[in-house]
């Protein structure tokens, strides 16, 4: 999936998100750092976890891949997040912080938006199959999308929605207990 940044150098693939990124001594940056607020957690989080996968999958270095791991992990605790390497495309946006789990073989495009309390994964085993989900989509707060589905680009799925069974179409907003498609652009 990470096979078409190869030419991609660092800084290009970590500034590839859609999280905003100040000078690194700017003076909103360094009130930021020591604040230690959310922004600069979620940026902080963002980073590392691009690190690891840029060490991973397209310059692989051992020693810099568990550095970046371990920080990524650290913050993880601290912001309530579980985001493997791997998973997301270029341009994720965490808007904010609170459990976000998804499972490691979960496959997500690009330009997505995650809000808080959000999973992504299987239906109690791996075995049962993943969700595929396509490019911006905006996953909203507590909602989680379980089992072998497919969702289509340009989706919204509802605040505390249950996606189960695939949505094929573009552009469509989901919401409820289990998702159904409401609104159509």
């Amino acid at each position: 999936m990470l096979n078409k940044y190869k030419n991609y150098t660092k800084s290009q693939y970590i500034k590839g998100d859609r999280m905003y990124y100040p000078a690194r001594f700017s003076r909103e940056n360094i009130i930021d750092w020591i604040l230690c607020s959310e922004r600069y957690l979620l940026r902080s989080f963002v980073v590392a976890l691009r690190s690891e996968e840029y060490y991973t999958f397209l310059q692989p270095n051992k020693l810099l891949k568990f550095y970046y791991t371990r920080k990524k992990n650290k913050l993880g605790s601290k912001l309530g997040f579980f985001i493997p390497a791997g998973c997301f495309g270029l341009g994720l946006h965490l808007a904010h912080y609170g459990s976000i789990i998804i499972n490691p073989k979960a496959r997500i495009g690009e330009n997505c938006t995650i809000h808080g309390n959000c999973c992504i994964g299987n239906t109690g085993s791996d075995d049962n199959g993943l969700p595929v989900i396509g490019d911006f989509v905006d996953f909203g707060q507590g909602c989680q999308v379980l089992g072998d589905i497919t969702i289509s680009n340009h989706v919204k799925i509802g605040a505390g929605s249950i996606v189960l069974n695939s949505i094929l179409e573009e552009g469509v907003s989901v919401v409820g207990i289990p998702g159904k498609v409401i609104v159509k652009k």
